[in-house]
């Protein structure tokens, strides 16, 4: 697990909430908090969909909702003159990614949780196993995979 403290907010935010860059990541809770808190529970309910479609789209992901689904939503939530007060959103990275580790059956969930508050903006990584371990491995991948990212995309950070 690490914390990164992001430098430039407003080009990070563009590419959470403007780019397709984290839509093949899942929502899995988000929290943002205007003139009033807007949560979003991001379990994926597949009975708004009809069974084809469903069974198509969920091939491609978790129980969770894919963050390309809810980013327009969480856009239009922050619009306007006035900057949130505090927003929490919690992604799971695509276990697909690492689908040749042995330890792959193991994975729960691979953690990115994106906060803004008045003092910045962090992203931290995180891990959960469906077995216990001492093994800190996939975490190591996991935080070298999320610092990566952030690399391509020219987002300048300073881990915490």
């Amino acid at each position: 697990m690490i914390a990164l403290k992001i430098q430039n907010v407003k080009n990070f935010m563009n590419l959470l909430l403007m780019t397709d860059t984290f839509d093949h990541f899942t929502l899995e809770d988000a929290v943002i908090k205007t003139f009033a808190t807007f949560n979003i529970d991001g379990l994926y309910d597949s009975s708004f969909f009809d069974s084809e479609q469903d069974s198509e789209d969920r091939q491609s992901f978790d129980s969770y909702t894919p963050w390309g689904l809810v980013r327009h939503n969480c856009t239009e939530i922050i619009k306007g003159k006035h900057t949130p007060v505090f927003m929490k959103y919690v992604l799971h990275g695509s276990k697909k990614d690492f689908s040749d580790l042995p330890e792959y059956a193991d994975i729960k969930a691979l953690l990115m949780i994106i906060k803004y508050d008045p003092n910045g903006l962090t992203v931290t990584t995180g891990t959960s196993m469906n077995t216990f371990s001492l093994d800190h491995g996939i975490d190591d991948l996991w935080d070298k995979a999320v610092k990566e990212l952030l690399k391509n995309k020219d987002v300048a950070f300073e881990e915490l």
